[in-house]
């Protein structure tokens, strides 16, 4: 039977409240900040690219910053804004996939198994194995604990004799079978996620998994990340698997996000 797996389809976005990290004394948001907030979160929203030919799109909505911390300048606090796309992907497509995973399993599963040559040298030292537990069980039966003893140790060094064959040809094999694992982690299949959040005045940049993320910024961030009421800075990161996260990548418009830097 085949089994997909997929994210979730309901995402638990981070908080985006970069106060709600702080150790301070809070005071409420003016009107400035409040109505600032509304308005950036609303552009970075128009922002969000449209979800292509079969994907669909959910953004998060966000709340108005309730509390900054006292110590902070007026409007010194990032927007940030998310959704997740998913793309719906064809059953046949899904099932070509698939299959293809299945394929690389059975590669590994199938080097992995020892050559007859090594088989036979291995099996070897497992005959001698389990005729030194026989003759153990028999030695203890009789009463004579002491031979039950050793031929018990004999046993465990012919197993030992038996594992070193089997895992020296494993590690010679082992960059074959690196190169396919690796190449089982590019084939996916099933309902594919990729979550896209765009940062205004991110004041704590929070780190990316290149192997995971891509990104593009427009804008920077003055000394002292001292922002204002103004959007000086943008980082959208694009999180999820390739080539889906290229797809909604590619999307983005960069000039889009430069016209709401001030």
């Amino acid at each position: 039977m085949k089994k997909y797996f997929a994210l979730p389809g309901a995402i638990i976005f981070m908080a985006f409240s970069a106060s709600a990290f702080a150790d301070c004394e809070m005071r409420p948001t003016s009107g400035k900040e409040a109505e600032y907030f509304k308005q950036t979160f609303a552009a970075l929203k128009s922002a969000l690219p449209a979800a292509p030919a079969g994907w669909t799109q959910a953004v998060r909505e966000g709340d108005v910053e309730k509390f900054v911390c006292e110590s902070d300048p007026e409007g010194n606090f990032d927007v940030r804004v998310s959704a997740a796309y998913t793309y719906h992907m064809p059953k046949e497509e899904s099932d070509r996939r698939y299959s293809e995973s299945r394929m690389v399993d059975k590669e590994i599963e199938k080097l992995r198994e020892l050559p007859p040559d090594v088989a036979k040298e291995r099996q070897t030292w497992l005959d001698k194995m389990s005729e030194a537990n026989r003759a153990s069980n028999r030695a203890y039966k009789e009463g004579d604990k002491k031979l039950a003893s050793r031929l018990s140790d004999e046993a465990d060094g012919y197993s030992q004799k038996g594992r070193e064959i089997r895992d020296k040809y494993w590690a010679s094999i082992q960059p074959k079978i690196e190169q396919l694992e690796a190449k089982r982690k590019t084939i996916h299949y099933g309902d594919q996620n990729v979550i896209v959040s765009i940062i205004a005045n991110e004041h704590n940049k929070e780190w990316a998994d290149p192997q995971r993320a891509s990104e593009l910024t427009v804008g920077k961030m003055p000394k002292g990340n001292r922002t204002g009421l103004k959007v000086l800075a943008i980082r959208a990161i694009v999180e999820g698997s390739m080539p889906e996260r290229d797809a909604i990548l590619n999307v983005i418009e960069r000039d889009k996000l430069a016209r709401l830097v001030r």
